[in-house]
């Protein structure tokens, strides 16, 4: 008996280190940029260089090129400046300030905000970049009838699937589908 309760004591204490970790891993992971980050328009048709610029993966990056390729900016406003470049630098500053003059949408948080000195267009243009986390892995323990049971689960999209051990033997599996979220 008491070498169950060692085991089970041993079994939450894993589990315990490992949701630290996991938690230590995602903040880390998933800290967003609150700097605009100002990127000249030629960076905008190489992923591997605006990957390095704004510290996203190189597949993000792709994403990000292809979107905004499809996409319009979420501000577009007049700055008083003697060359683009130069304007985009002070929308950049005007944006990180959070200054009140802005639209709601220019200082609403994101994972990255990118402003482009378009020198084709003359135009400064701002993009709000959400970076999407479709895969999570995750850990814990269930307690079923005084049983501590170590958890692993893993997620994609609104599909979770657990596993619950005993030992090194599988006790038990829980499917789940997220129906809301906000």
């Amino acid at each position: 008996m008491e070498n169950k309760r060692l085991h089970y004591v041993l079994y939450a204490v894993i589990a315990v280190v490992l949701i630290i970790v996991c938690v230590g891993y995602y903040v880390n992971s998933n800290q967003k940029e609150t700097v605009p980050k100002v990127v000249p328009q030629s960076t905008m048709a190489k992923p591997e260089v605006l990957a390095k610029d704004i510290k996203i993966t190189p597949k993000q990056a792709d994403t990000v090129v292809h979107e905004i390729a499809k996409a319009k900016p979420v501000i577009s406003y007049i700055v008083k400046a003697s060359t683009v470049t130069q304007a985009a630098e002070k929308t950049a500053k005007v944006i990180e300030a959070k200054s009140p003059e802005l639209p709601v949408v220019a200082v609403t948080p994101s994972d990255r905000t990118v402003v482009v000195a378009n020198e084709d267009k003359q135009t400064v243009d701002v993009y709000k970049i959400s970076l999407d986390k479709p895969h999570k892995i995750k850990t814990g323990v269930t307690v079923l009838n005084d049983k501590i049971y170590p958890t692993v689960g893993y997620q994609a999209g609104r599909v979770e699937g657990l596993v619950q051990f005993d030992g090194t033997k599988i006790k038990g599996a829980t499917v789940m589908y997220t129906v809301a979220q906000w």
